[in-house]
């Protein structure tokens, strides 16, 4: 395992910040966020970070900007399954599978950091309690789609976008890249339509309809929520889906009892 230097300060970036909502990380799992994100690459909008059926590669963690994953068929009809933002991570599960069954393509300019695949098996060897943070990023990618298969099937149009608003406002919030209703939407009414299900003059539509309720502004690609309440009721939004939580205290005891003489753990080897 490559040691970061204990005088080297690490960067607060948006993988830290989300993962810091559900763990508080101590300071050696921050230094060694900071040792995967050093190597960092820009990519141009509409550049293809993955592609369906290609093999996987690197492990990607975005730092800025915005991305879209999405499945097609092959006449070339696209749903968009998630948007990727700053602090999700493309191929967290490359090591269990060789080829990518959904791609990953950039809206925004991007930056970009990527470590071998091999550093997930050092990761969860050396650091498990930070492992388990990025099982609880993955385990809420998952339930971020069942929630949108939900609003897909039986969510109405006003529901839908005022669902998926609220939703990026929450998940932007967390990174630090939204504030008192305020953040910014890089999508088209395209990208809006092929994530929601939706024709572009049905999006365009529902989108006058909810700012001519006052629930929101909209200013080219600034978007202000005036009242998330209320936008929320009109999505039925829960925000359970989202596991906006600290970690149960039954994990922090498994971590524990990781560490106890009996067990073998790190602290035994560091003594040794």
């Amino acid at each position: 395992m490559t040691r970061v230097p204990a005088s080297r300060q690490p960067e607060t970036t948006p993988l830290w910040l989300k993962l810091s909502s559900y763990l508080v990380l101590s300071d050696d799992e921050k230094l060694y966020l900071s040792e995967l994100e050093k190597t960092i690459v820009k990519q141009p909008p509409r550049s293809d970070l993955l592609q369906q059926g290609e093999r996987y590669r690197d492990v990607r963690i975005i730092r800025d900007g915005w991305a879209i994953r999405h499945k097609a068929l092959p006449d070339g009809r696209r749903q968009v399954v998630n948007f990727v933002l700053p602090g999700d991570i493309i191929g967290m599960y490359c090591t269990l599978f060789e080829s990518a069954d959904h791609s990953v393509t950039t809206l925004t300019q991007v930056e970009v950091a990527s470590f071998p695949p091999e550093r997930i098996g050092e990761l969860f060897r050396s650091f498990p309690r930070l492992a388990a943070a990025l099982a609880w990023s993955g385990a809420r990618e998952e339930a971020m789609v069942a929630e949108r298969l939900l609003s897909l099937g039986r969510r109405t149009a006003l529901e839908r976008t005022a669902h998926l608003i609220v939703e990026l406002l929450r998940r932007l919030s967390v990174v630090n890249m939204a504030a008192d209703g305020h953040f910014v939407l890089p999508v088209t009414q395209e990208i809006l339509a092929d994530a929601l299900g939706l024709s572009i003059v049905h999006i365009n539509r529902t989108l006058r309809r909810l700012r001519d309720s006052g629930l929101i502004e909209l200013n080219g690609q600034r978007i202000t929520v005036n009242d998330v309440r209320q936008l929320a009721s009109v999505g039925q939004f829960d925000e359970l889906y989202l596991h906006l939580i600290r970690a149960p205290r039954r994990l922090e005891r498994t971590f524990s009892d990781n560490r106890s003489p009996r067990s073998g753990g790190r602290d035994e080897q560091a003594k040794a």
